[in-house]
């Protein structure tokens, strides 16, 4: 029995026939034993494929990258528009109130036409005025003013 820790050594096969001593001598000059493929080129395309993964792996975070910071601008731009949006429906809002349509009206030289009528034709001769004896809508009559 061997002691711990150790093999044994194995058993010495029998001589082989003379042809089968020059391909084992062959192997032994090559440097693998007899019946292993070579592990150069494997352990070649492990590594090849391992910093390939690695490339591509890179190059999608790139990519993946770009299209963050892209969104994020776009995002931004986005946001500022919006804004500029929302002012210039205010500042339109702001122009059409009655009193700065009355502001530019008298910056332009117009003047309020009072003697504007509707006339109803209710079919009858000689028709009548639709605003004789009646106040205009949202507006109180003033006694004395005739209006």
């Amino acid at each position: 029995m061997a002691p711990s820790g150790r093999r044994p050594k194995p058993a010495k096969a029998a001589p082989a026939a003379p042809a089968a001593q020059g391909a084992q001598a062959a192997a032994a000059q090559a440097g693998s034993p007899p019946g292993r493929a070579p592990r150069a080129p494997f352990v070649l395309l492990v590594v090849g494929l391992l910093c390939g993964g690695l490339v591509t792996l890179l190059l999608l975070n790139t990519v993946l990258a770009q299209n963050a910071i892209r969104e994020s601008d776009l995002r931004r731009e986005l946001h500022q528009l919006s804004l500029q949006k929302q002012k210039q429906k205010s500042e339109n809002m702001q122009l059409e109130m009655p009193r700065q349509v009355a502001d530019a009206a008298d910056r332009q030289g117009m003047v309020p036409d009072d003697s504007a009528r509707v006339i109803d034709s209710d079919g009858l001769p000689g028709g009548r005025v639709a605003s004789e004896g009646q106040t205009p809508v949202g507006q109180e009559r003033v006694p004395g003013t005739g209006r």
